[in-house]
């Protein structure tokens, strides 16, 4: 489940059931134990809002991307950041993890949808299709399909793996 507030947090809960991570307009993401409803974690690593996370499909890891241009992953467990990824021009505006734990896919302001391998830590592809901003990318069930929506009033489907 996503959850969204008026207050500028963005909020996703984990595969497996066990956390829900928070991310605010201050950059920092909180980690909660989902039964308990204690916090495990804060992660302080971005210097802009976030606008997107999600785990992994194993719950491993959580990505986050942000107005400061960066991805980062961490180790959900650890709270350990494992990775810094940079490749848009612009605000990262939505992350999500493709069903087979090994790629995720990054939407932008600067119109590119990128795809990562989550092990490599690196841009295996880009989409040029949009012309304005896209604010939102995701993965069909069984990750043979992507699909990316932009401002410029389209949506486009990409066939995977790419």
């Amino acid at each position: 489940a996503v959850v969204s507030t008026q207050s500028g947090h963005y909020g996703r809960d984990s595969p497996d059931g066990h956390y829900i991570a928070c991310g605010g307009i201050d950059g920092i993401v909180c980690i909660f134990d989902l039964a308990t409803g204690k916090l495990l974690h804060t992660l302080e690593g971005h210097a802009m809002p976030i606008r997107s996370l999600t785990f992994s499909p194993d719950s491993q890891l959580l990505t986050t991307c942000s107005d400061d241009t960066s991805i980062k992953i961490y180790d959900v467990q650890h709270a350990n950041l494992i990775g810094t990824l940079s490749g848009h021009g612009s605000y990262v505006l939505c992350v999500d993890f493709c069903p087979d734990n090994t790629h995720f896919a990054t939407s932008s302001s600067d119109r590119k949808v990128k795809v990562w391998d989550a092990g490599m830590r690196r841009c295996v592809h880009t989409f040029t299709e949009h012309n304005d901003q896209v604010w939102g990318v995701a993965y069909n069930e069984n990750g043979s399909k992507l699909v990316s929506v932009s401002d410029d009033k389209s949506v486009v489907i990409y066939e995977c793996p790419i």
